[in-house]
This record gives structure tokens, C-alpha cells and sequence, in this order.
């Protein structure tokens, strides 16, 4: 121990008695000799007035050692109920029950504040509040708890419940070195954990507790693809994949596509091999793919051992867009229909157009070689044969097949290019149909219409044609059919059509003559759509639509009309009209074994862009493994983005599907399917959590079972010595010193009077 002095006075205190000490011996050096009483009573008097205002004390200090703080943070999730694997014992069992085993030497060395995280992050004290801990019902929501922790350190909350520092100390109540943070990894949030942990401002070791592992096999933990890729574009695939019991084993993963879409079978694109150091270890791989085909392309993962036995598997798909229309317009001379729809289709960006029209007739004579004229000769060989693949739509307006004798092979391609997914418009004139010499062609075997026999099969008259059913995604060109029907209604008439023998089975007329009547007595079609393999065909049978246009001067509603419905045709024929703009973010193999279960919807406009919120209408029906079906609410977060959370889940197999309905008009759809395991079975630990939270936290990760806390406690700073107080003697506080200091300056002063001193 060590003796002190202190002062109890405030500084002006201090400084008052300093400048009255020093006034009176001034003041007796002045004074004249009068012997040694009365300098002897002043200097008393003087003394004892100084100690009453400076008040000092005697202090006896003793050493004392300070141990560093370390949080000690258990998740108290309802996951922590399943078996820790041990002795029958739950997982936060286990874990109250480690720390109670090793509490005498974790007390020796350092100061441990315990806090349970859940739903929220609670203080409990020391560690002998750990035997009182139970499971929430809640989940363990990692980065709100670790916040409430964040918060009470910063405000020294913890100080009700921590042992309170020694007298003298200039730590703050909450302030730690350290902190342990004791969990099985199946949080049910951990959005926000790095910024969570970084809050903190202490180092975080995490360690596991529960079964390390599911078993010898692979799971695919998640998948990542774009939401929509681009048709003949490269796109990553990223996989991750949960090994355990594979340690040392080559584990291969292979990305496959569908061979034939929509006919099954499986063609390998690319193949991982990976060989896991570890009995259990997070894969993570990248795979490219191209897209070869429009709408939705289906692929596959799979993972096997190096002996070829299979360890897991899983299917996806892809929405395969068009990035721009490719376009071929081939039209058989001049006109006004041509010349509005090439210029409509050059002004759109997402149109690439090549476009031909033909001046020079066959018969046309030249009195000057070919060479030397400007006009370049028709180049068939190069539309119909060498660049027909690389387009998306071919047009083919009033062109007469007859007058250009061209070979039955040119049309062959044609037919196969609409056969492998091309789109191909037809549009009517006096050069076109039996006119233009296609009976009995290639061409009509793709043609909704049989042609007619009869030599001239073009008429030239006005006419109003009428819309079959304007449910249909060409017809309903505006948002509500009313307003479809009004328009329908005051266009201009059309002048000019074309006579057809019949219809084929299966096409779709869309448009009809209000009068006329096909060969075999069916409504004549004025616009015609059939399937063909894996493309569409649409028959227009007058090349007078550019009349349209021309009714905005009668009513400017229908300005927009024939910009929409050449707009929907496009689209329509080439795919991607037909594409659903509702799209779930791809579910993983096996859910988190935890709850709610969160799922995410998009859902895109015209350009696959997020679809803005103003006129949305979005429902999602649950259905579980039972059959019952019920609705849940998607919460968007974002335009276009929407979230599902799903509660009260049973085990077996779910399914998700989502209808969006934008401006009372149907959207689109999609639907999704899940497997749900509950976590009264017990999911293990889950490292890649773990592992992590310990790399944000700037610590490290243990499983429990092999935590050494000697191991654990030596990333703490070692125990510092401080001096305390321990005892403090007060003799000068009294009152009545202040009153002898008083006696003995009005004695002096006494004494001094009654000598005829000054």
C-alpha cells in the first residue's frame, strides 16, 4: 500500500487560499517586532484557514489488476432447440453449458458481459446468467441483435448488469476488448451483418455449435443467372455447392442444357472438377452458356464423385430476349405502304433493318451493261440462301416469285428458316399470293391460307375489316378492349385485299372482310396467324395499312395506332410479346431451415426494364404440401422488385405462382417450387455463415467442440495493474477548524490592539 495526499477543494478554491496564504505572509513581513506571539498567532490563524479552504485529505492506495472485457454472445434462436449432437442436449444447451465449464478461468482472465441475441439483443450480466437461458420462438436476426449489442456498449447499458469498475477507472461501463459470438449459423436475417459487426468495433471469433455436417453428398447452396439474357449472347451461370464427407475426392459439377426445348434431353455445356481439402467445404464455380434460342431455354447442374455416382442435381431456366430485331424487308416496288413501314421500322433503335425494293423489273430493258447502271441486280442468292439465318423476321411485301424465276430451293430455305424459330410476314398486293406465282410453293405450305385457282386475286376496294376477338395480343393494341374497340372502329377503311381458297386447321384469322367470303365460304381473312415448327407466319392481304396512319387527322386518339399495332406485330411474331415479364429469383435445392421464408418477384414492362409501380397489380398463391392453396402479399421494395415471406411452413414440398395484371391487363406469370425442412429437423450448423460472420467480425471461426478457451482468451490484452483507493482521511473538513482558524486571527488581532500595534 502507498500513502497520498489529495485536495477536495475545486481549483478557485485553491487558488483563493494560495492568494491569502500569500497575502498574510507578506503582510507579516511588513509588521514591526512585537515578539513571537503575535506572528505566531497570525501564522496559525493563517495555516488553519488555508487547510479549511483547500481541504486536503490523506490517502491510502492499494494495487489492483484490470482484466480486459469481453462480450460474450449467444444466440438464443429457436434453431438453437435442435440437438447439438452431444448427450441429448440442445444447442444453446451446449453452449451455456461450455461456458459454465470453463467460467472460472474466463473470469480469471478476463471480464465477461453475457448478452442473448434473437430477435433483438438482450444484456443478461455475468456468466452466471447463463444457466437461465432458453430458445425464443424467434429467429436469430443477426444484424438487429448485434446493433442492441452495438448500442449498449456505446451507451455503457451493460453497466447495470456487469460488474462495476473500479473507483478511480476512466473506462467506459461498456467498452470490451473482445467478443465471442456462440451460434449454429441459421439466422433468420443477416442482411446487414458486415455493417452490423463493423458497429461493434471489437473483433468477434464465432464459434459453431451443433453437427458439423448433413452427411457424405453435395447440395447446391445458390444459384445465380440474370433475371433475362440476350438471344446469341454469352450469360454466367454462378453455383455454389455445399461438400460434405468428400474430403480428398474429386467432385465434378456440370452445367447441361436441354437438347431439343420442350423434348427432354440433355447436352453437357461446361465441367468443373474440384477436389474439397476439408470434410466439409463451400464450392463455388462459374459457368458461361450462350443463348440459342427465344423465350425460355432450360438447364441443369449436376454434381457427381469421381466414380460417376451422382450427388445432387438441379433444373433451372432462362428468358431468353432479343437484344434488337434483326429485320429483312424485301418489297416488290414501290409504295406508300412501304415506304411507312420502312421508315417506322428505321426509327424504332431496337431494330436493325436491311431492306430491298425493286426498281428494276426483269423485263425492263437497259440499253447500258448492268455495270454501269446504279441500281445494283436483285440479290436473291444472298437474301434467300447466304444471310437469311442471321434475321429474326423476314418480310415479304407484294413481291412477285414468278416474274424474278427464282429456284424452288430459295423458297425451301424459307420455309426452313421459319421452321427453326424465324418469323416470317407476308403482306398482300397485286405481286403477291397466286398473283406472284406461290401456289403449290414451299412458301404456301407455310401460309395460314390456301391459295386461290383463280388467275387475278387481288381486288381493289375500300372495305372496314373486322377484328375477330381483340382478346388477342395483336388486336388488343391498346390497354382496356374498349379502348382496342373504339379504335378499331375509327380507322379509315383499308383499299385492296386478297382472295384466299380456305383456311388451314389450326391458324388463327384476325382480321376478316366485312362482306367477302373464302373460296370453300369462310369469312375471308384479312390477317391470318399460324405456327409453324418453331416460328410464326402472319398473312397481311393488303398492302394499304399506311392509311391508317391518316386517321389521326380525323381523330387524334388514333395517333399512336399504327406505330403500336406494327409495334405488337414485331413482337409477336418474333417472340417476345410472348414472354413472361414475371420472373422468381431462382429458389436453392434446399431452403434455409428457418423462418419466414423469403422469396423475390420481378416483374419488367414492354422493355424488360423494372415495371413502375402506377397501375401494378400483383397476387401470389401458396400452395403447401397439403393442396391448400392461399394467397400471401408480395411487398415491393423496389419498382418492380417484390418480396415473399412465407410463415407457418410444413415439411414436404411447396409451390409459389405469381400473376401480375398491369392497368386491368394481363402481364404475366410464373411459378416456382420448393422443398421445406423444418428446423424442429435439425439442420447442422451452417459454416458458410459462420465462417462468414468471422471474417467481417476480423476473428475467427471454431466449432465449439474444438474451441480451447486458453486458445480463444489470447487475442485479449493481457491484465493491466491500476492503483485504487481504498481508504481517505478528512481532518481538515470540520467546521469547527474553520472556527479555530477564526479564534486564532481574532486573538492576534486582540493582542495586537492591546499593545498599541497596527
Amino acid at each position: 500500500m502507498t500513502w497520498g495526499v489529495g485536495f477536495g477543494a475545486d481549483g478557485w478554491l485553491a487558488a483563493a487560499a494560495g492568494l491569502a496564504a500569500a497575502a498574510a505572509a507578506a503582510h507579516l513581513g511588513r509588521a514591526r517586532p512585537s515578539g513571537l506571539l503575535i506572528p505566531l498567532l497570525r501564522g496559525a490563524g493563517a495555516a488553519c484557514l488555508v487547510l479549511a479552504l483547500l481541504m486536503p485529505d490523506v490517502r491510502l492506495n492499494e494495487p489492483v489488476f484490470v482484466k480486459p472485457r469481453l462480450l460474450v454472445l449467444v444466440d438464443s434462436g429457436h434453431s438453437m432447440r435442435a440437438s447439438s449432437g452431444e448427450k441429448g442436449m440442445s444447442r444453446l444447451a451446449a453452449a451455456a453449458s461450455w461456458l459454465e465449464r470453463h467460467r472460472a478461468s474466463l473470469e480469471e482472465r478476463c471480464e465477461p458481459v453475457l448478452f442473448s441475441l434473437s430477435d433483438r439483443g438482450r444484456a443478461l450480466g455475468g456468466l452466471e446468467a447463463g444457466a437461465g437461458l432458453q430458445a425464443s420462438d424467434a429467429g436469430f436476426h443477426a444484424a438487429d441483435s448485434l446493433l442492441d449489442v452495438a448500442d449498449a456498449v456505446g451507451a455503457g447499458a451493460a453497466s447495470g448488469s456487469a460488474p462495476a469498475p473500479a473507483e478511480g477507472r476512466t473506462t467506459a461501463a461498456g467498452k470490451a476488448e473482445r467478443a465471442w459470438l456462440l451460434t449454429d449459423g441459421n439466422p433468420a436475417q443477416s442482411e446487414g451483418l458486415e455493417k452490423a459487426l463493423a458497429r461493434l468495433g471489437v473483433p468477434v471469433d464465432v464459434l459453431g455449435v451443433g453437427p458439423p455436417r448433413r452427411g457424405r453428398g453435395a447440395a447446391i447452396l445458390d444459384l445465380k443467372t440474370p433475371d433475362f439474357v440476350f438471344l446469341h449472347g454469352w450469360f454466367p451461370v454462378e453455383v455454389q455447392v455445399e461438400a460434405s464427407g468428400l474430403s480428398r475426392e474429386r467432385v465434378g459439377l456440370t452445367l447441361l442444357k436441354e437438347s431439343v426445348p420442350g423434348q427432354g434431353g440433355w447436352k453437357p455445356v461446361e465441367r468443373r472438377w474440384f477436389t474439397p481439402e476439408s470434410d466439409y467445404e463451400t464450392l463455388t464455380a462459374s459457368f458461361t452458356a450462350v443463348a440459342e434460342s427465344l423465350g425460355r431455354e432450360r438447364y441443369r447442374l449436376e454434381t457427381a464423385a469421381a466414380s460417376g455416382r451422382p450427388l445432387s442435381g438441379r433444373d433451372f431456366g432462362v428468358e431468353v430476349i432479343r437484344q434488337k430485331y434483326r429485320i429483312m424487308y424485301l418489297s416488290g416496288r414501290p409504295s406508300y405502304g412501304y415506304a411507312s413501314l420502312r421508315e417506322f421500322m428505321k426509327s424504332d433503335p431496337n431494330h436493325e433493318l436491311v431492306s430491298f425494293v425493286i426498281l428494276r423489273n426483269p423485263e425492263s430493258v437497259s440499253l447500258v451493261p448492268d455495270n454501269e447502271l446504279s441500281l445494283i441486280p436483285f440479290p436473291a442468292e444472298e437474301i434467300f440462301v447466304q444471310n437469311l439465318a442471321q434475321f429474326d423476321l423476314f418480310v415479304l411485301e407484294n413481291f412477285s416469285y414468278r416474274r424474278f424465276n427464282l429456284p424452288a430451293a430459295h423458297l425451301a430455305g424459307l420455309k426452313g428458316f421459319v421452321a427453326n424459330g424465324g418469323a416470317l410476314l407476308v403482306i398482300g398486293g397485286e405481286q403477291a399470293f397466286g398473283t406472284g406465282g406461290y401456289k403449290g410453293t414451299p412458301l404456301e405450305e407455310l401460309l395460314p391460307v390456301n391459295l386461290a385457282s383463280v388467275p387475278d386475286d387481288y381486288v381493289r376496294s375500300k372495305f372496314l375489316p373486322v377484328p375477330s376477338s381483340l382478346s388477342h395480343p395483336l388486336l388488343g393494341v391498346y390497354d382496356t378492349p374498349e379502348e382496342s374497340r373504339s379504335a378499331w372502329e375509327g380507322l379509315p377503311p383499308l383499299f385492296g385485299y386478297g382472295r384466299f381458297g380456305s383456311v388451314k386447321e389450326g391458324a388463327s384469322v384476325l382480321l376478316t372482310h366485312p362482306r367477302e367470303k373464302t373460296a370453300s365460304g369462310q369469312d375471308l381473312p384479312v390477317m391470318a396467324l399460324r405456327n409453324y415448327g418453331r416460328g410464326k407466319v402472319l398473312v397481311v392481304s393488303t398492302d394499304s395499312t399506311w392509311r391508317w396512319r391518316l386517321g389521326a387527322a380525323r381523330d387524334w386518339r388514333l395517333a399512336s395506332f399504327y406505330g403500336r399495332f406494327w409495334t405488337r406485330v414485331v413482337q409477336y411474331l418474333t417472340g417476345s410479346l410472348d414472354l413472361s415479364k414475371v420472373k422468381f429469383a431462382p429458389v436453392p435445392d434446399r431452403l434455409p431451415a428457418r423462418e419466414p421464408a423469403v422469396f423475390t418477384l420481378r416483374v419488367f414492362d414492354e422493355g424488360f426494364r423494372p415495371a413502375p409501380s402506377a397501375g401494378l397489380d400483383v397476387s401470389v398463391l401458396w400452395t403447401g404440401p397439403d393442396g391448400k392453396a392461399s394467397s400471401v402479399w408480395a411487398r415491393e421494395g423496389a419498382p418492380g422488385t417484390f418480396s415473399v415471406e412465407l410463415t407457418g411452413l410444413k415439411e414436404g414440398s411447396h409451390r409459389l405462382r405469381a400473376s401480375a395484371r398491369r392497368n386491368g391487363r394481363p402481364w404475366g406469370e410464373d411459378s416456382v417450387r420448393f422443398s421445406w425442412q423444418p428446423a424442429g429437423a435439425e439442420p447442422p450448423m451452417d459454416r458458410a455463415f459462420l465462417e462468414r460472420a468471422a471474417k467481417a467480425g476480423g476473428g475467427r471461426f471454431l466449432p465449439l467442440k474444438d474451441a480451447r478457451p486458453e486458445d480463444l482468451l489470447a487475442g485479449l490484452p493481457p491484465v493491466r495493474e491500476e492503483r485504487r483507493l481504498n481508504r481517505r482521511y478528512l481532518p481538515f473538513t470540520s467546521p469547527w477548524w474553520l472556527g479555530l482558524a477564526l479564534l486564532l486571527l481574532l486573538t492576534e488581532w486582540a493582542l495586537r490592539r492591546s499593545r498599541g500595534l497596527d
